[in-house]
């Protein structure tokens, strides 16, 4: 089974010699593991023994050195997601200009709206 990271948008795997690492959900610390969950920001989310995030999404603190490796603390919380959970449509604009359509990113629907 591969190992992949369970953050909405985070594309990453494991891959031997990658200095990105995969931590599972600790599943046997309830309360630590709901932090995650809630941190995580995804709706009726439910992790298995095998959900994993990768080292991305902690800050630096969230880590301890010992002999020279890096390993997570034991009360560490993911906090480093994306801005927008949700990828961002693209909404289609008639412009005034010869070119014709435009696309642009937006954060709410006064595109769509004008259109109509």
């Amino acid at each position: 089974m591969p190992v992949i990271c369970a953050a909405t948008g985070c594309n990453n795997r494991f891959v031997k010699g990658s200095e990105i690492r995969f931590y599972r959900f600790p599943l046997s610390k309830p309360q630590l593991a709901s932090k995650w969950v809630t941190s995580l920001g995804m709706k009726n989310f439910i992790p298995t023994a095998n959900t994993c995030l990768c080292s991305e999404h902690f800050r630096p603190d969230c880590f301890r050195d010992y002999n020279g490796k890096q390993f997570l603390r034991e009360d560490a919380v993911p906090t480093i997601f994306t801005q927008d959970r949700i990828p961002q449509r693209l909404n289609c604009v008639k412009e005034s200009n010869p070119k014709g359509d435009k696309c642009r990113k937006s954060d709410d629907d006064t595109a769509d709206r004008d259109r109509a």
